[in-house]
């Protein structure tokens, strides 16, 4: 007796086309190949489910390559120079690890350098656990304290790495694989702890980046006064684009054509002030920000700057 022929369902066969269909545009998103209006919701729906949908690829680690990670309200930057890392800051506890799982994806297990710029917990909230992974074999920090718990946290992790602080040296000059970064503050000692943030100009062949911490208005005329090397490509504004820092005189000196912005999302201290961002329009800088664009990441050959962002 022959077999009868089982009529495939009609459930069956809508759901086989779904499957098809998500796996077309899975392959699709993967290759960033989808319209923008549908590419991004599905790449922000494949972050949040952890590549759920799609592999997460990461940029390639080339040249300069500068990393301003979304650690929310607080400052992270991580930074690759031909084959060598240096981390500054590692953003605010709340980043849950942020800092720490951004450069275990790229598979760093060591730094060259990490420059804690002042203990404000925005900034070195997310340190402990980055030491807890990662060797560092230079730890450079301010001659500055406070009596937070994080603060005695990242304390007590440097001291079980038998890690030795150094203390910057205005002008002093470090090198990282084909760039160099040199010092350029503090130049005194302040009441306020932002302006205690080290702050250091990194240079690669023919482009420079400047990067300020938390580093305000009296700092800022300190440097002035020191006569160091301002002009640079790239500026990281100075505490999350406050009016406390970014002078019209330092802004004038800087001239960059770009500025990055690290805050967070509907902060409560509605940072960046419209101030602020205004004072960088007028002066022709394209500015960008991680609570709008998520981790922005700039790269340069030595002659040119360009940058992606995450959102």
């Amino acid at each position: 007796m022959a077999g009868r022929k089982r009529k495939l369902k009609p459930g069956y066969f809508i759901a086989g086309v779904i499957v098809v269909v998500l796996v077309l545009l899975a392959n699709l998103a993967d290759k960033n190949l989808m319209p923008s209006f549908l590419q991004r919701p599905v790449d922000s729906l494949n972050k949040a489910t952890g590549g759920v949908i799609y592999a997460q690829q990461l940029q390639p680690l080339r040249n300069l390559s500068v990393h301003i990670i979304d650690v929310g309200q607080g400052d992270s930057i991580f930074i690759y120079c031909d084959g060598e890392n240096m981390l500054i800051d590692g953003g605010p506890g709340a980043a849950n690890g942020k800092t720490d799982s951004y450069l275990k994806s790229y598979g760093i297990t060591s730094l060259k350098y990490l420059i804690a710029t002042h203990p404000h917990e925005d900034h070195i909230g997310g340190l402990p656990a980055v030491l807890g992974n990662i060797k560092s074999q230079t730890l450079i920090m301010p001659d500055a304290t406070t009596n937070t718990n994080i603060f005695t946290d990242f304390l007590n992790i440097v001291k079980q790495k038998s890690l030795k602080a150094t203390k910057p040296v205005p002008g002093t000059k470090y090198s990282l694989g084909g760039g160099s970064f040199t010092i350029i503050a503090p130049n005194a000692s302040y009441d306020d702890l932002n302006n205690m943030s080290v702050v250091i100009r990194f240079v690669y062949k023919n482009n420079s980046v400047l990067f300020t911490g938390d580093c305000s208005k009296a700092s800022e005329e300190d440097i002035l006064k020191k006569g160091f090397e301002l002009k640079s490509d790239v500026l990281k504004v100075g505490h999350h684009g406050s009016t406390t820092a970014t002078s019209d005189a330092f802004l004038k000196a800087v001239k960059p054509s770009l500025a990055v912005i690290s805050a967070g999302k509907n902060n409560i201290y509605k940072l960046p002030d419209n101030s602020t961002l205004i004072k960088l329009k007028a002066a022709g800088v394209k500015t960008l920000r991680t609570d709008q664009s998520g981790t922005i990441i700039i790269e340069s050959d030595g002659d040119k700057i360009t940058y992606t962002t995450e959102k």
